[in-house]
């Protein structure tokens, strides 16, 4: 290769912003870890405790918007919360597809400790960067994470089309098949 043309394959891992938000979520998943370790949860746990707690009766669709867990994982991750004790499944009367989702007496307990531990996590990372800065790379972190969920609640609302032209297909259908039977 020429001494005076770049090497087609470098990459700069300390400028790719993949990269860094990768290693900044290690930070703080470490430290969310070490701040939590008696209650044993992972930040996909707290984060299904804490927006439960925030509102409950939440579904699992509600929560995968709140959370920003896909759909799969949310789902197993619910089905262990329900099996360990720490969440509660109840079946909508409007729905029996959906489940209303509520934290058990357990979860709450330790969504209440542990939220003491989620605090002092967030504390840590902010205090790594200085007091100027904190205020925008929030609103940065924010802006990316806002970029995602427009695209998932895009998604949403095709689906919610989609399931709300299916039903009225099957109510005509029912309609003319009830039009169609003589009393």
């Amino acid at each position: 290769m020429a001494e005076d043309m770049p090497d087609p394959i470098s990459f700069d891992l300390t400028t790719s912003p993949g990269h860094l938000l990768h290693r900044a979520q290690q930070f703080a998943a470490d430290r969310f870890g070490e701040a939590v370790a008696t209650s044993g949860l992972t930040q996909r746990q707290f984060a299904v405790l804490s927006a439960t707690h925030a509102r409950e009766g939440l579904t699992q669709t509600q929560l995968v918007m709140a959370t920003g867990i896909d759909r799969s994982t949310l789902a197993e991750l619910v089905a262990r919360m329900v099996r360990n004790g720490l969440l509660v499944r109840e079946k909508l009367a409007d729905d029996a597809r959906a489940n209303a989702i509520h934290l058990s007496e357990h979860g709450r307990q330790l969504v209440e400790g542990a939220t003491v531990g989620a605090r002092e996590a967030d504390a840590a990372i902010l205090d790594a960067l200085p007091s100027s800065k904190r205020k925008s790379f929030l609103k940065m972190l924010k802006r990316i994470a806002s970029t995602l969920e427009s695209g998932e609640a895009a998604e949403k609302r095709a689906r919610d089309l989609a399931k709300e032209k299916t039903k009225k297909k099957k109510a005509k259908i029912k309609a003319k098949a009830r039009a169609a039977t003589p009393d």
